[in-house]
C-alpha cells in the first residue's frame, strides 16, 4: 500500500461543501436545536417527547458516508498499476533467425537449424493471439514475415528456410537488430526481440549496444547440451544487457524466453506511459448503492 494515491485528487476538494453540509444537516437535526434558543437545554431534555425511541441509525448519517464516500470514488483510490487494455493486442515480438553454415551442425540432432525452428514454432504457439514477426540475417537482414499474429504462417514460412537462401554468408547481428527496430516503429507498437543463434561473432559484439539500444533483445543460445555458450554470444547479450537463455531438451527454454519477452513489454509499456494506475473507486460502489437503499424505507427522510 505505499503506492496507494489518487488519480484524480482534486476531486477531494469536494469534501470541503460535503462535511459543512453534513455539518449543518446533524445541527438541524440536534435533539430540539430549534428550541435551544428559547428555553434553557437543561429544561428542554425534559420537555421533549419520543426523541428516546428513535432510530440509532439516522438518515443523516447514512447521507453523509454516502456523500464522503462517492467523493472518494470520485478522486480514484489506487495502489496498483495495470498494463494498457490495447498494450497485448499491441505488442510485438521480432524473433531474428540466424541463417549461416554453422547452424546446419549436427551435433544438435537433427541439426541446430531444425532444432531452433523447432523452438520458434513452440514459441509461437505460446503466443498464439499475439503480434511475432521473423528477420533472417547472416552476411545480410531480410524480412520474411512482418507483425501477424497468424502465428501457423510465420511457421509455414520457416520450414523451407536454409543458409543457401541467404544472398551471403555472415553474421551481420547488428544489421537485423536494426531492421526489427525500424520494423516496430514502422508499425508503431512496442516490442522486443529473440535473437535465436549458435554464435555471434566476437567482432561485432561490443559495437551491438549502439544499436537500437532502447529495443529490448534477447537470445536464445542454439548449442549442444553441456556444451559452453558461444563467448560472441555472451558478449553480444552482455553489451544489451540481455539474458542468454541455454537451449534445453523440454520446454523450459521456451518458456523463459516468453516469460522475458512479456516482463520486458510491461517494462517498456511502464516507460511509454500505457501502463495504468487501477482505479479502485469502483470498490465502494456497493458500500454507496447499500446506503442508497434505506431510502426505499417507508418514512426515512431527512
Amino acid at each position: 500500500m505505499l503506492d496507494f494515491h489518487f488519480i484524480r485528487p482534486w476531486f477531494l476538494l469536494g469534501l470541503l461543501p460535503v462535511l459543512g453540509m453534513v455539518f449543518l444537516l446533524l445541527r438541524k437535526q440536534q435533539d430540539g436545536a430549534a428550541w435551544m434558543k428559547f428555553m434553557d437545554p437543561r429544561l428542554l431534555k425534559h420537555l421533549l417527547v419520543g426523541e428516546g425511541k428513535q432510530a440509532k441509525i439516522k438518515p443523516v448519517q447514512v447521507l453523509s458516508i454516502i456523500w464522503i464516500l462517492s467523493v472518494i470514488a470520485l478522486a480514484g483510490p489506487s495502489w496498483r498499476k495495470q498494463p494498457s487494455p490495447f498494450s497485448d493486442d499491441q505488442a510485438g515480438l521480432v524473433l531474428l533467425l540466424k541463417l549461416s553454415g554453422s547452424m546446419e551442425a549436427t551435433d544438435v540432432q537433427p541439426s541446430r537449424m531444425e532444432r531452433a525452428k523447432f523452438k520458434m514454432r513452440y514459441l509461437l504457439e505460446q503466443r498464439s493471439g499475439a503480434a511475432s514477426a521473423l528477420i533472417v540475417y547472416s552476411g545480410s537482414a531480410h524480412l520474411v514475415m512482418p507483425l501477424t499474429k497468424d502465428d501457423a504462417i510465420i511457421s509455414s514460412m520457416a520450414e523451407g528456410l536454409t543458409p543457401e537462401v541467404m544472398p551471403s554468408q555472415g553474421d551481420d547481428l547488428a544489421a537485423a537488430i536494426s531492421t526489427a527496430a525500424s520494423l516496430l516503429k514502422d508499425a508503431g507498437v512496442p516490442g522486443s526481440v529473440l535473437v535465436i543463434a549458435d554464435s555471434v561473432d566476437p567482432s561485432q559484439a561490443a559495437s551491438l549496444a549502439d544499436v537500437a539500444p532502447q529495443l529490448p533483445v534477447q537470445f536464445l543460445a542454439i548449442q549442444a547440451s553441456g556444451s559452453a555458450v558461444d563467448a560472441g554470444l555472451e558478449s553480444a547479450a552482455a553489451a544489451r544487457g540481455a539474458e542468454v537463455i541455454r537451449m534445453t531438451d523440454d520446454d523450459s527454454d521456451v518458456l523463459r524466453a516468453q516469460s522475458l519477452a512479456e516482463s520486458k513489454m510491461l517494462h517498456a509499456a511502464s516507460e511509454d506511459g500505457s501502463e495504468r494506475w487501477q482505479d479502485a473507486g469502483y470498490w465502494l460502489l456497493p458500500v454507496i448503492l447499500l446506503g442508497a437503499g434505506f431510502w426505499c424505507r417507508k418514512g426515512w427522510q431527512i
